[in-house]
């Protein structure tokens, strides 16, 4: 700044000077004023000209830092954008992970639900069979003890006449059985033999009973 005054002043001193003494030859003291305000001028110019080239330098390294700045914070950016993708793709997979587990979980309780059913339901078809069977077993066992009974039955009648039978001869040997005696000893045997014989019937009919039941 003083330098800069100190040149005015002269250039000023110097313009007067000149002005009055145009037609007068230079001194050496003017001469050696002119040199200094020369050189101080070139010194100025050259520290304008260093100070510009330093101000285009950091403008340069300025707009370069900036154009640095600009093109990271894009990576800065397009890094974001690609995590913000990743972190969706992640959650969908994520989401597609939970519902295909759900989903196979659902399919395995429905699985699991219908072999129970299947199950339950061979328990209960088992469990008629069983009925059925036992119901079966105990026909067989009736007709059977029917069968028996009727054999007892008829045992019992076929005793009867045999025991009548005695008796009547014996009867007769002795002669004391009159005529109608004889003829009711007769009718009763008779009917005796007819009872054995329905009986008889009987057992053939509960045999067949217990004979299609065993089948």
């Amino acid at each position: 700044m003083k330098t800069k005054i100190i040149i005015a002043g002269m250039t000023l001193l110097l313009g007067v000077t000149v002005s009055a003494q145009e037609t007068t030859t230079l001194t050496s003291e003017q001469l050696k004023l002119v040199r200094q305000k020369d050189s101080l001028m070139n010194i100025q110019a050259s520290k304008d000209k260093m100070q510009a080239e330093k101000d285009r330098e950091r403008a340069e390294k300025d707009k370069k830092r900036a154009e640095e700045e600009s093109d990271r914070a894009e990576k800065e950016k397009d890094r974001a954008q690609k995590d913000l993708d990743r972190a969706e793709k992640d959650k969908k997979r994520a989401e597609k992970d939970a519902n295909d587990r759900i989903k196979k979980e659902e399919k395995r309780i429905k699985d699991s639900e219908k072999a129970a059913d299947k199950m339950e339901a061979a328990q209960k078809k088992m469990e008629k069979e069983r009925e059925k069977a036992e119901k079966e077993r105990e026909k067989v066992a009736k007709a059977q003890e029917k069968y028996m009974s009727e054999k007892d039955k008829l045992t019992d009648i076929n005793d009867d006449i045999a025991k009548s039978t005695e008796k009547f001869d014996k009867q007769n040997k002795k002669g004391k059985l009159s005529p109608q005696d004889i003829a009711k000893w007769n009718e009763k045997l008779a009917k005796m033999k007819e009872k054995a014989a329905d009986q008889q019937k009987r057992i053939e009919k509960a045999q067949r009973e217990s004979d299609k039941l065993s089948r």
